[in-house]
């Protein structure tokens, strides 16, 4: 008999095994991962995160995203993580009919799975691909949700460049830049926002900011992470971009000079790939990030369920 209940604090081993079950990781989750990258979290909270059990064996779980991911005013509840082990419709079925009676009592009317990087408040890291941006396409989960009731909405491409395996183009307009502007790098930058800060706080960050040489202002920044200096014992792996902000790059030359750079570093470090994550709808970066020669390797799916 399937039996769900909140999260218990003898249940990370558990957990940890059904993500390395389901997912497919450059690396074993270990517990003490997951503490960095879920537990220790500020806005963690144990009636938010559900389990599946059958005759005590964990086999599914369903995460709440915190109380800052609860929108009273559209009725929107996100999740951070749907998984089940062996692909069990049943344990599945019961982990949603659990989450629809909490929600029910919330006053939430829509369930949504997937978020823009930046609101990822969990997983990062550790659940199929970088940034837990919503629900890969070629992962067994979503056939099931799909036939549990949740319809796509929306959709993000993870792109990534291989510098083993590309030629990193420089252009006559980032020349030009590189003589207008100065090049400065942080590392673990304040994001000046607490709930950022929390989310990317277990990953080893750093920031390069492109700066006007007369105006003293900085015009760009663009941050990203590598899981191999994040976490013990994780193998060498890629570097993942988690955020760009601008105020004057309406054509996003500078997002494209950034990138470059950044590649331009990976031979100094020995990490490869580059990953970076778009929305689909912005045709703009995806034109740009292609033209430098990133490819598309996952296709995640923003999924929501209508109460």
């Amino acid at each position: 008999m399937i039996h769900v209940r909140p999260f218990l604090n003898h249940d990370p081993p558990a957990i940890a095994n059904v993500i390395n079950t389901c997912c497919n990781l450059e690396a074993v989750v270990s517990t003490n991962l997951l503490e960095f990258a879920v537990f220790a979290k500020t806005y963690f909270r144990r009636d938010h995160l559900f389990v599946a059990t059958i005759a005590e064996e964990l086999l599914g779980f369903v995460h709440l995203g915190s109380a800052s991911q609860e929108d009273l005013e559209t009725g929107t509840l996100t999740i951070s993580n749907f998984l089940v082990s062996n692909s069990d419709m049943a344990i599945a079925k019961a982990l949603l009919d659990y989450t629809l009676a909490y929600a029910e009592t919330r006053g939430i009317k829509c369930l949504r799975i997937g978020t823009p990087p930046d609101k990822a408040e969990y997983y990062n890291g550790i659940s199929t691909h970088f940034l837990n941006v919503g629900v890969p396409q070629t992962h067994p989960i979503l056939p099931i949700l799909e036939t549990l009731g949740f319809k796509t909405i929306d959709s993000w491409h993870c792109l990534q460049f291989d510098i083993h395996n590309g030629q990193i183009p420089f252009t006559r307009k980032q020349m030009s830049l590189r003589r207008t502007h100065v090049l400065d790098q942080l590392t673990d930058p304040d994001f000046k926002d607490h709930l950022l800060n929390s989310v990317y706080s277990h990953l080893a960050t750093s920031q390069l900011d492109l700066t006007h040489r007369q105006t003293g202002e900085t015009e760009a920044s663009i941050t990203f992470a590598c899981l191999a200096q994040s976490y013990p014992n994780w193998p060498n792996g890629g570097v993942d971009i988690i955020r760009y902000t601008s105020r004057t790059d309406l054509d996003l030359s500078h997002y494209e000079f950034l990138l470059c750079e950044i590649l331009r570093q990976l031979p100094q470090t020995g990490l490869s790939p580059l990953r970076l994550h778009v929305d689909a709808k912005d045709t703009q970066r995806m034109e740009i990030a292609e033209a430098i020669g990133f490819e598309r390797i996952i296709t995640s799916s923003h999924v929501e369920y209508l109460i």
